[in-house]
């Protein structure tokens, strides 16, 4: 299947693009009301903690100019020892009130911030269950980092890096643990074997590594990657930096050594990033979104969803332009699908029903528009009329 523009050049992203900036309107109808009712109850939680400081700094107050005017100045001796047990009666009556109050208020703002705190809980949960689906599918020229190992199960991270954007996924994955020759196939390698009986001689055999469990993965990209192998005797770790391939037989380097070196199948070890990723697209299970940060900072206690969506606002906004430049109707943002068997499709959204179901949302909405590009029909409509006076 092949996506391209109305004049068809290829899209830079092989997707259905309409069908992307459709789920992206709906997961921001979706996303802002609640992050926008967490705000509310942050500004809430403030507000109470506020009010409940001045209340207690009034009382406080009060009961310093109490005892400034119970105890009169120049007072003599005989009536200061009269009057002391009085005056410390009103102390104890106030510091009374005033603790009793204050544990009244603690109480409260804790209630309040309790269940607020859990209204707060549950709306976060309800993004990523909402971003959760999107974000790793629909979000553009990511970098992706997998970090993978076996811990009574096959599984680790996905790490997606997108112009300050991160998104963090946990994979699980179908299979319980993982052997060589699930995921390459024949692989084998040069190592050093001992031979001869008497005279121990140490000499290259190749060995195979197909019943060999895969460790670990950290995956950076064809050119940056590592791996652990591990049978009942050793372990095996294939390493690729900048392009270049270190092979380690429990710490022996083989490339490293001429007579082992010699043996490597370079096709072979070639095709190990790809099969890498081969296996990632077809074999994981579930995934969930653990972490949205945006230049480090958490996006989700933060309240910088709606940042995040206008980094990516930011990228459709490009393929949008590119849309309505190579297509004849320009109120229409288009694509033509190219299927396999030699039949097309158009699919499309015009710019008005676009601009009118993120106006709909409001201010947030209508910023989102203009990243976007979908306002640019709504501008010309009002630019141009003013472009003719009739009388």
């Amino acid at each position: 299947m092949l996506y391209t523009y109305q004049d068809g050049t290829e899209l830079p992203i092989q997707r259905d693009f309409i069908q992307d900036l459709k789920n992206y309107v709906e997961c921001l109808e979706k996303i802002l009301p609640l992050e926008n009712q967490i705000m509310e109850l942050k500004d809430l939680e403030k507000d109470q903690g506020a009010l409940f400081e001045r209340k207690m700094a009034v009382l406080s107050s009060f009961k310093e100019n109490l005892i400034h005017h119970c105890i009169p100045i120049n007072m003599d001796e005989e009536s200061a020892a009269l009057l002391s047990p009085c005056i410390q009666e009103i102390i104890d009556v106030c510091d009374k009130f005033i603790r009793k109050t204050h544990e009244t208020y603690e109480t409260e703002v804790y209630s309040m911030k309790r269940d607020s705190g859990a209204q707060i809980k549950f709306k976060e949960i309800e993004i990523i269950k909402i971003l959760n689906p999107f974000l790793i599918s629909s979000v553009y020229g990511v970098k992706r980092v997998y970090d993978l190992s076996y811990h009574e199960s096959f599984g680790g991270m996905l790490y997606c890096y997108s112009s300050g954007l991160q998104f963090n996924y946990k994979l699980n994955f179908m299979d319980e643990r993982l052997t060589v020759q699930k995921l390459f196939g024949d692989l084998s390698l040069p190592v050093m074997a001992t031979t001869g009986l008497f005279n121990k001689e140490h000499k290259p055999r190749v060995l195979s590594l197909a019943e060999f469990m895969i460790l670990s993965i950290q995956y950076d990209d064809l050119y940056n990657f590592s791996m652990e192998l591990e049978n009942k005797k050793k372990i095996i770790r294939i390493v690729r930096k900048n392009g270049n391939f270190s092979i380690f037989d429990d710490g022996r380097d083989i490339t490293a050594d001429p007579d082992l070196a010699v043996l490597i199948e370079e096709a072979m070890l070639q095709e190990i990033p790809k099969k890498i990723v081969e296996y990632i697209r077809k074999n994981v299970a579930s995934f969930e979104l653990t972490e949205i940060s945006i230049d480090g900072d958490d996006a989700i206690s933060n309240n910088l969803i709606f940042d995040c969506m206008k980094i990516i606002a930011t990228q459709y906004g490009s393929i949008v332009s590119e849309c309505l430049k190579k297509s004849p109707i320009k109120s229409e943002i288009s694509i033509k699908v190219h299927m396999e068997d030699g039949t097309r499709s158009e699919k499309y959204i015009s710019t008005a029903e676009l601009y009118s179901s993120l106006a709909n949302i409001g201010g947030d909405g209508l910023e989102i528009a203009s990243l976007i590009g979908a306002d640019i029909e709504s501008e010309e409509k009002s630019s141009g009329k003013n472009k003719y006076f009739i009388v």
